[in-house]
C-alpha cells in the first residue's frame, strides 16, 4: 500500500469495482510485487489513518473475513500525519476502526515522524515501534521478540556488502517471522467480577506496556482481547480494592478469578491453563499486608522510570535544564536498578552518568535520541 494524502494499492492490481484483495505469497508474486514497488514514486501528502484503513479492508477479503489468517501490517513512514489530509481526531477514529482487525508494527525513519503517532498506532493495534535514523543505519532496537523459525535472525549490525539498504530489511524480516510465528489467536483473558472487590486497573506489563480494555462486559463478567501468540511469555498486572471489615479479618475471600479463554466457534481446540481465583486474607500483621511481591515490584520500578522520563523530557520542552538533569538522572539510576540496559544506553546519549550516581545532561541533546527513548519507554524488561 502506497501511503501518500490518500492510499493506492501498489500490487497486487485491484480490479475495479471488485473487492479488495491480497496476493498469495509466491516466487512469481514477489517478483511482481519488486516491480510495482520500483515503479513507485514519493510524493504526496501524509494520511497515516487512511493507509491503516485500506489495510484493514484488504485483511477484510481474506476468507471468513480473515478471523483463522495471522493478519500482520508493517508501517514505514518518514514523516508525520498532516492536518490539511488527516487531522488527530480522524487518526484516533481510524485506529480505533483497526482494532482487532490485525495487528501493526509502526518504523519512524529519519527524523520527521511523530513519536506519540507511532506509539498511538502501536498501542492500539497491538504493535511495537521502531526507529531508523536513516535506511543504513538503525536506531537503537527495541528488545527481542519471540522466537521465529529454526534459524533465528542476527541482530542489526553493520550493512552486509549484498544489503546496500543496511539493517533496515533484516529488521522487516524479523518482525514479519515474529508475526508470523503467533499463529494462536482468539485468546482472551476473562475477569469473573465479584461483589467483593472492584476493579481498578489491568493491563500488560510485559514485554510491552498496554492498557487493556474489554471487549465484552456483563453483570458477570469481562472479557479482553489479546493479541496472537506465539512461543512466548507475556505478564499482566490486576489491581483490586476490596472493602475492609473487622469480621472479615483471619478469613479469606475470593475477589474475582482469571481465565483463558478462546472466542469463536470452529478453530481448533488450544490446551489452556485451569482458571485461577484471586483470592485475600484480611491481616492485622503489617508486616504481611506492606508486602510487595517482587515482580509486582519490578514492574512498579518500571512505571516510575517512565514517569521520571517524562518529566525529564517535559523540562527540557520547557527549557527547565536543572529539573531535566534530576528527572533523568533518577530515571538512569531506575534503568539500573531494574536491569534495563537498553534504556540505559537510550539515556546515556542525553546525561553523562557519574561515579556517585548524579548525571549531567549533554551539551546537545538531538530530537532523534529523545524520541527513539521515547519508544523504549513502551518496552519493559523481565524480572529475573
Amino acid at each position: 500500500v502506497a501511503g501518500r494524502d490518500r492510499p493506492g494499492t501498489v500490487y497486487p492490481k485491484q480490479e475495479s469495482g471488485g473487492g479488495r484483495t491480497l496476493a498469495v505469497a509466491g516466487e512469481e508474486t514477489r517478483r511482481a510485487a519488486v516491480e510495482a514497488l520500483r515503479a513507485c514514486h514519493p510524493g504526496g501528502g501524509t494520511a497515516i489513518g487512511s493507509w491503516l484503513g485500506r489495510a484493514g479492508e484488504l485483511f477484510a477479503g481474506l476468507p471468513g473475513g480473515g478471523a483463522d489468517f495471522v493478519r500482520h501490517a508493517l508501517l514505514l513512514t518518514d514523516g508525520r500525519n498532516e492536518p490539511g489530509y488527516e487531522s488527530r481526531e480522524e487518526l484516533t477514529a481510524r485506529i480505533a476502526d483497526c482494532a482487532g482487525q490485525f495487528t501493526c508494527d509502526a518504523i519512524g525513519i529519519g527524523d520527521g515522524w511523530d513519536t506519540d503517532e507511532l506509539l498511538l498506532i502501536t498501542s492500539a493495534l497491538n504493535g511495537t515501534a521502531h526507529a531508523f535514523e536513516e535506511t543504513g543505519a538503525a536506531g537503537p532496537p527495541g528488545p527481542p521478540g519471540p522466537a521465529g523459525p529454526p534459524a533465528p535472525p542476527a541482530p542489526p549490525g553493520p550493512a552486509a556488502p549484498d544489503d546496500p539498504a543496511g539493517p533496515l530489511p533484516g529488521r522487516l524480516r524479523d518482525l514479519t517471522r515474529q508475526a508470523a510465528a503467533r499463529d494462536l489467536t482468539g485468546l482472551r483473558l476473562r475477569l469473573y467480577r465479584s461483589d467483593n472487590a472492584e476493579l481498578r486497573s489491568f493491563g500488560q506489563v510485559h514485554p510491552t506496556r498496554r492498557t487493556l480494555r474489554p471487549v465484552e462486559e456483563t453483570a458477570y463478567l469481562r472479557e479482553y482481547a489479546t493479541e496472537p501468540w506465539g512461543d512466548e511469555t507475556r505478564s499482566y498486572l490486576l489491581s483490586l480494592s476490596a472493602r475492609h471489615t473487622l469480621e472479615a479479618e483471619g478469613t479469606e475471600l475470593m475477589l474475582t478469578e482469571v481465565e483463558l479463554v478462546r472466542d469463536g466457534a470452529g478453530r481448533p481446540p488450544a490446551g489452556l491453563p485451569p482458571s485461577r481465583p484471586v483470592v485475600v486474607r484480611w491481616s492485622g500483621d503489617h508486616g504481611l499486608y506492606s508486602r510487595v511481591h517482587p515482580d509486582v515490584g519490578h514492574f512498579l520500578h518500571q512505571e516510575d522510570l517512565v514517569r521520571c522520563f517524562d518529566e525529564g523530557c517535559a523540562a527540557l520542552r520547557a527549557g527547565d535544564t536543572e529539573a531535566a538533569r534530576r528527572a533523568l538522572g533518577r530515571a538512569w539510576q531506575l534503568a539500573v536498578e531494574v536491569g534495563d540496559g537498553a534504556m540505559r544506553e537510550h539515556l546515556e546519549k542525553l546525561v553523562e552518568p557519574g561515579a556517585d550516581g548524579e548525571v549531567e545532561l549533554h551539551a546537545r541533546i538531538r530530537r532523534f535520541d529523545i524520541e527513539t527513548a521515547r519508544i523504549r519507554t513502551s518496552y519493559t524488561t523481565s524480572h529475573r
